[in-house]
């Protein structure tokens, strides 16, 4: 009997025991189709079927198709593997020089830069990709090069921009020209709307949960906007089961497809093969009986059964899917969900690898669920927790209106805070959407990353004359907190005006002239050089500005103006001449 006979009912009953909505899944030997089927439902709400041509959002899937266009230049001979970055984009700088100058394309997509993910730099902002190269140069690393395995969807996105540069055209051109369409992949695209009508996107869930983990039911999510920056190259791939299984087809036939040679069987294997080791674990080795995982170009691999099973999985709002194959066996496995962060997908492709092989029966479905689900009960603990931490009665410092406005740091998205009718908000500007911003205890935060349903804390900070002009905020967990300085106010013509000239005060010989230059302002004592002033305070009547050590605060409400210089230990008063 075949050991695919049950699997229907084997997937069925995985899925409950889940709560996921639908799957697809195609297990491929060389160009035959062991098992291919789809199940439950692509829309619950309007009780829609699931069918074999309904795209999914595929995540960091994406990746072996941005390492398959390097390879497809490496074949023409215009981009070398193992060739430093800046020889082909010298405009490519990070933050640690000997990386700089030595980065190949390699590193880049092995994960071994020394680079920490960084990924609310890049998240959904509308970016071009060389203004994003331009912004790399802030990052801070954690690692030094080639140390570690640590995980950078930046590099992927540098890596398009690389392509661009060497073939002349968007990688996404470059991408459907060499691999959608010799391959017939033609519901496949980088955005949510298909490129066809008549092609339908799965809508993506994620289980809700009461205090001690258990599902009380499915909340869509629903799809964010695809920039050309993020998530790009490094997951913002829509295709379909019936598409991806060309793609796992070429993937097992060492680069053909029919009589068609995509990409030459030695460019093919330098992606397969393992370029850097991902450390281990304890759960590693209870899940698979092993802790060996490396990292090749746009894929994983690791032993499996005396074979190597090379795959790479991705999780993006509400979909979560994987793609794995055993090379020297031509076999693979296809497998497509639209719930959430949860290993359905994982249990699949073992158990369809474990039935096509005719290995031993293992259950991976319940194997991984007496592993898994205490992590789904610690996550629930953890917001609990957070409640109980709270300290009561802990006001903030300030007002809350002292709290709102943009906050900026080289390289990242301005933060933001506003006031609604519901309490505050925060986003980051271009990127992350406004959500809430409710406050915990006294100038500490908790900002709803909603579509994650995850509360992160940020931390207001104020300065030495008590006023709010920072927050800290856990953007990247690797590094220390990036610090937002509050932004300065755009300065008006008019403004400007107001405020240009020479002021006088009770010291014989003491002034101070204001000038303006390119929108900026520039203040001089008393004859002396001038030096730039930072407005940090601006309004109808008032407008403050540092320098150094001290601060300008101009009342240009009435006339004459006049302007009170405040250093420490001292305060002197002015006004404006004629």
């Amino acid at each position: 009997m075949s050991r695919f006979n049950d699997f229907d009912q084997y997937i069925q009953e995985a899925m409950a025991s889940w709560h996921c909505p639908g799957v697809a899944i195609a297990v491929v030997k060389g160009d035959d189709i062991l098992h291919q089927n789809v199940y439950g439902l692509r829309d619950i709400e309007n009780d829609l079927p699931l069918t074999a041509d309904t795209r999914f959002a595929m995540a960091s899937v994406t990746k072996s198709f941005t390492a398959m266009s390097v390879a497809l230049l490496v074949d023409e001979g215009k981009l070398e593997w193992d060739k430093p970055v800046r020889e082909y984009m010298p405009e490519f700088i990070l933050d640690d020089p000997y990386v700089t100058q030595h980065v190949t394309v390699r590193d880049m997509l092995s994960h071994r830069t020394g680079l920490p993910q960084h990924d609310w730099a890049a998240w959904r902002l509308d970016v071009s990709r060389a203004e994003f190269i331009k912004r790399m140069r802030h990052f801070k690393f954690n690692l030094t090069f080639r140390e570690k395995f640590q995980y950078n969807n930046l590099m992927y996105y540098a890596t398009a921009y690389l392509v661009e540069k060497i073939a002349g055209q968007r990688w996404e051109a470059f991408v459907q020209e060499r691999m959608f369409a010799p391959l017939g992949m033609t519901a496949s695209n980088f955005r949510p709307e298909p490129p066809q009508s008549g092609q339908f996107n799965a809508i993506g869930y994620r289980v809700d949960r009461d205090e001690e983990g258990g599902a009380k039911g499915l909340i869509p999510m629903p799809f964010g906007r695809h920039t050309e920056l993020s998530p790009g190259a490094a997951g913002a791939l829509f295709s379909t089961l019936t598409d991806l299984t060309q793609w796992l087809k070429l993937h097992i036939n060492e680069g053909r497809l029919g009589e068609a040679q995509l990409v030459t069987p030695h460019n093919l294997k330098q992606m397969h093969q393992p370029q850097m080791v991902i450390p281990g674990d304890g759960v590693s080795e209870a899940l698979f009986g092993a802790n060996i995982t490396a990292y090749g170009m746009g894929w994983m691999m690791k032993p499996y059964h005396g074979h190597t099973l090379v795959a790479h999985g991705g999780n993006v709002e509400g979909h979560s899917l994987i793609i794995g194959f055993l090379p020297q066996d031509r076999l693979g496995v296809v497998v497509l969900t639209n719930i959430a962060g949860l290993p359905l997908r994982d249990a699949l492709l073992y158990e369809g690898i474990d039935r096509a092989l005719d290995a031993p029966g293992k259950d991976w479905n319940s194997h991984i669920h007496k592993i898994f689900d205490p992590f789904i009960i610690g996550e629930a603990k953890g917001k609990q927790t957070a409640v109980a931490e709270k300290v009561a009665d802990a006001l903030p410092t300030h007002p809350l209106d002292a709290y709102l406005g943009e906050y900026e740091a080289d390289g990242y998205p301005n933060f933001a805070v506003r006031q609604t009718e519901d309490g505050l908000q925060a986003q980051t500007v271009g990127s992350l959407p406004w959500t809430t911003l409710r406050h915990y205890h006294y100038n500490l935060f908790e900002w709803h990353w909603a579509d994650f349903d995850f509360w992160v804390k940020v931390s207001f900070q104020v300065n030495e004359n008590g006023e709010v002009d920072a927050v800290s905020v856990p953007i990247e967990p690797a590094v220390d907190n990036v610090i937002f300085k509050r932004k300065q106010p755009a300065l008006s013509e008019a403004t400007i005006a107001a405020l240009v000239g020479k002021y006088e005060f009770e010291i014989e010989g003491f002034t101070i002239a204001i000038t303006a230059h390119e929108g900026k302002l520039y203040a001089a004592q008393s004859g002396t050089a001038a030096e730039e002033i930072a407005c940090y305070k601006l309004t109808d009547k008032l407008a403050g500005f540092k320098i150094r050590r001290s601060r300008l605060d101009f009342a240009y409400g009435d006339d004459p103006v006049t302007l009170a210089l405040k250093s420490p230990g001292m305060t002197l008063e002015g006004k404006r001449k004629g």
